[in-house]
């Protein structure tokens, strides 16, 4: 841990930052995101929902769990999304190269056929989470998963929103931020709450959709079935890529 000039303790620098505008499709890379009480603006604002699981499954969504080619899809913003103007144009181009705007009839369509079952788009300002608000991984940890499982890993498959270069190096050190508040550039606040526990969507490569089971099988054998943290909102503000994260 490394002290810094303001007399907080560095703790890693941003590297990249992604934002999800519709659940479990590609992620945008930004170089800035505004971080408010309900997470990234932007964030996962968009769902597609299985029809038949929307009043009975306390996980309804469409996700790459049931058509991994989903993650081949790639949104992207009509313009960047602030405190004043969140609710941005959001457009999809498909993997077959058609593009579309995200409540287009037929890209719904699409999916529905994709998935072999009825779906229909759910829209929220709030953000459409697995758990928590935030999710961060460091770039240290991928590459010591990369040695243990003996595969090629790509960051982009942990679908997190801060990609991070930890102070000390150390693979999985970020585990033991659980519990602690840490300041990430000028003023946002993020209290780390839990590891994140992982599922088969860690597998899919995101330009190709093709599994590798090698990933979550070591996260799974080595580390407890987590890799990554989660956490939630304390103070709002704007994160940028190259800012510094440390525990207040």
């Amino acid at each position: 841990m490394r002290e810094s000039t303001n007399n907080q303790f560095m703790l890693a620098t941003i590297k990249h930052i992604y934002l999800y505008p519709i659940k479990a499709m590609r992620g945008v890379p930004v170089r800035q995101a505004h971080l408010t009480v309900n997470g990234f603006l932007g964030d996962r604002r968009y769902a597609f929902v299985r029809q038949q699981a929307a009043a009975t499954s306390g996980f309804p969504w469409m996700t790459g769990r049931e058509k991994p080619h989903l993650i081949l899809y790639a949104p992207r913003f009509g313009r960047t999304p602030t405190p004043d103007d969140w609710d941005v144009p959001v457009w999809v181009q498909t993997p077959d190269g058609g593009d579309y705007a995200v409540n287009d009839p037929r890209l719904c369509d699409e999916i529905a056929a994709l998935y072999g079952h009825p779906v229909f788009l759910f829209k929220t300002k709030r953000g459409n989470f697995d758990s928590q608000h935030v999710s961060l991984i460091s770039l240290a940890s991928v590459a010591q998963l990369e040695a243990e499982s003996g595969t090629t890993i790509d960051p982009r498959q942990f679908r997190a929103n801060l990609y991070i270069e930890p102070a000390d190096r150390v693979p999985f050190s970020e585990n033991s931020w659980v519990g602690k508040i840490v300041r990430v550039g000028a003023q946002a606040q993020i209290g780390i709450t839990k590891l994140d526990e992982r599922c088969m969507m860690i597998n899919l490569h995101p330009d190709t959709a093709v599994q590798d089971p090698a990933v979550l099988r070591t996260v799974t054998h080595l580390h407890n079935e987590s890799m990554g943290i989660y956490g939630n909102v304390v103070v709002p503000g704007i994160v940028r890529v190259g800012d510094v994260i440390s525990l207040l």
